[in-house]
């Protein structure tokens, strides 16, 4: 996988300029900041003058980028949903940090430390009928086909989604997604409650798994209409029907309300997304959702249930395979300690990593032995 290299300084200067406006900057902010005059600000992003390293770290920085964004190019998915105007709410943080998360796991994948893979696809499900069946189909796949999905960071690993949960804020938006081949990246905004953070990696595991929504050969015109099976997708993959039907069963004749929080805390939803499905499923009608909704969980139905509620994806997470193969290339000597504790964002400092393997005098015997 090559990287998209930023080829003349008029690409450079038109990388800048993008980077500017996205962050709400005018070129005499961007002059300000790092000390030049605004004239030679417009004259960088017309590419009619150089411009230094030290001048290159510095507007990163203000612009709040990797110096490798301004140098390479975007990840085509994260160009072509970031255009893309019907995407909308979805914060600049949020889409700066899957892009440079991609740009990481593109080098990762070229040095060899993560592994290639093909893509697993599904098309996109016409009907609610169909999204039923696909939850199925990757729940078999994930070799978990009934029951609550719990460890959804790693069950999605295992489909080729890495989904990291950092902490971007409640105004930071829910996740984004791009596609990186047969690898997929996902962020979820861990200052999320629990319920929506998993409800937000599963969707992006429908976007994953069908090969993006903002894919060419998906009708432009059905975005909205996408993002509802994709939804109910989600429903049916963290709430089967049937096991979902086997409890609801079981509050029969007594507190209905009870037995739905019930359904949110095994299955680890939110209150709405399990009032939602229990009408998709015709266990209740709209006026009962409505009274559901309005009178959440306290703490007492837990007790009272004998439950206890698991949060998932608690900030800064990244996903456990993932993590084993940074460290891994650590130990190996393929990465220094700064870059791995960069990799693995924030879930660990340079003095909790594992002590470096030692290299066996053999093989330094072996690498430097004269050709022939």
């Amino acid at each position: 996988m090559s990287r998209r290299t930023v080829g003349t300084q008029r690409d450079l200067g038109a990388r800048i300029a993008k980077g500017r406006a996205e962050a709400n900057l005018t070129q005499a902010d961007l002059a300000r900041v790092i000390g030049i005059d605004r004239t030679a600000v417009a004259k960088i992003e017309k590419g009619v003058r150089r411009v230094s390293a030290t001048e290159l770290v510095a507007i990163a920085a203000v612009l709040d980028r990797p110096v490798d964004w301004l140098v390479s190019e975007s990840p085509p998915a994260v160009v072509s949903r970031r255009d893309d105007k019907r995407v909308g709410g979805r914060s600049r943080s949020l889409d700066s940090l899957v892009e440079r998360i991609g740009r990481d796991v593109e080098y990762l994948l070229e040095q060899g430390v993560l592994p290639q893979r093909e893509p697993i696809a599904f098309k996109l499900p016409s009907d609610f009928d169909s999204c039923e069946s696909m939850a199925a189909k990757v729940r078999e796949l994930m070799d978990a086909p009934d029951g609550p999905l719990v460890d959804l960071q790693r069950r999605v690993e295992t489909m080729g989604l890495l989904g990291f949960s950092l902490d971007l804020t409640p105004e930071g938006g829910d996740a984004a997604f791009i596609s990186l081949g047969g690898w997929g990246v996902a962020v979820v905004n861990g200052a999320l409650d629990s319920g929506r953070r998993r409800f937000s990696l599963a969707h992006e595991l429908g976007h994953h798994l069908i090969g993006d929504a903002y894919a060419p050969e998906i009708d432009p015109m059905a975005g909205d209409d996408v993002e509802k099976l994709l939804n109910a997708f989600v429903a049916y993959l963290l709430m089967p029907r049937h096991d979902v039907t086997k409890v609801w069963r079981s509050f029969e004749g007594g507190d209905r309300r009870l037995g739905c929080v019930a359904i949110a805390t095994r299955f680890r939803v939110s209150w709405t997304s399990a009032c939602s499905h229990l009408v998709s499923l015709d266990l209740i009608d709209r006026s009962e959702f409505q009274q559901f909704v309005e009178n959440p969980p306290r703490r007492g139905d837990l007790i009272e249930l004998g439950e206890q509620w698991v949060p998932e994806l608690e900030p800064p997470s990244v996903p456990p395979d993932y993590g084993r193969c940074v460290l891994g290339a650590y130990r190996s000597g393929k990465m220094t300690a700064a870059r791995a504790v960069e990799l693995l964002w924030g879930t660990v400092n340079e003095d909790e990593l594992p002590e470096p393997a030692e290299v066996p005098l053999e093989a330094f015997r072996r690498e430097f032995e004269p050709l022939g």
